[in-house]
């Protein structure tokens, strides 16, 4: 079975889940509701929407039937890696970030992140941090540095979800600089995705179909 990945504007995500009150958990809309900023809310629900619908879609189940549950292993709190109660071995990952929101679910192990572009450069002394030497030279030579680095840090980080590695060392996961072949990373299957305002990555072991909303 493929996996299956869906990202788009927040104000879309919300359109379509309807009602996010029916779909969320008593804690995620606390979760939401502690949160100062509105779009900062909205980003969190369509995000919490977002992953239900998809794993909803891939397993032919209603959006409002699964119940997402997050656990860091080593807390109480309600953070970490998401997991859905009623399907424990589908994988599930959400993101969000300004303005937009993607989510994916997977037979197996599977991570999704995205980042907002910007117009702000590049900083470089982070990109020291989190990129190999052969990354920051072709940083150095693109002709959006801050692009290119955001592009390898969503795929670091959704493959830091899956549990290949640790934003820790984000250095050491040394990443080809990839040019139009679909990219893959020690056996996990990294699909990209991109706009004006946006990048993307998701991380699996199967083929992922990504669905891009609004």
């Amino acid at each position: 079975m493929a996996g299956l990945a869906l990202a788009g504007p927040t104000a879309a995500v919300l359109a379509a889940a309807g009602d996010v009150r029916e779909l969320l958990t008593r804690t995620e809309l606390d979760r939401a509701g502690a949160l100062r900023s509105a779009g900062d809310r909205d980003d969190f629900l369509a995000a919490h929407a977002l992953v239900r619908l998809c794993a909803g879609r891939l397993l032919g189940r209603p959006a409002h039937s699964l119940t997402v549950v997050q656990s860091c292993g080593r807390c109480p709190r309600p953070h970490g890696r998401p997991s859905l109660a009623e399907a424990p071995g589908t994988g599930v990952s959400l993101a969000h970030t300004r303005g937009w929101v993607a989510a994916a679910a997977a037979p197996g192990p599977v991570g999704v992140d995205l980042e907002a572009v910007g117009g702000r450069p590049l900083d470089w002394r982070a990109a020291a941090q989190a990129c190999t030497e052969k990354e920051l030279a072709a940083l150095r030579a693109a002709v959006d540095p801050r692009r290119a680095f955001l592009r390898q840090w969503v795929r670091k980080e959704s493959l830091v979800k899956v549990g290949a590695g640790t934003l820790d060392e984000a250095a050491r996961l040394d990443l080809p600089v990839y040019g139009r072949e679909p990219p893959r990373w020690r056996g996990w299957e990294l699909v990209d995705w991109g706009g004006d305002g946006v990048v993307g990555c998701v991380a699996a072991r199967e083929e992922t179909r990504l669905r891009l909303l609004g």
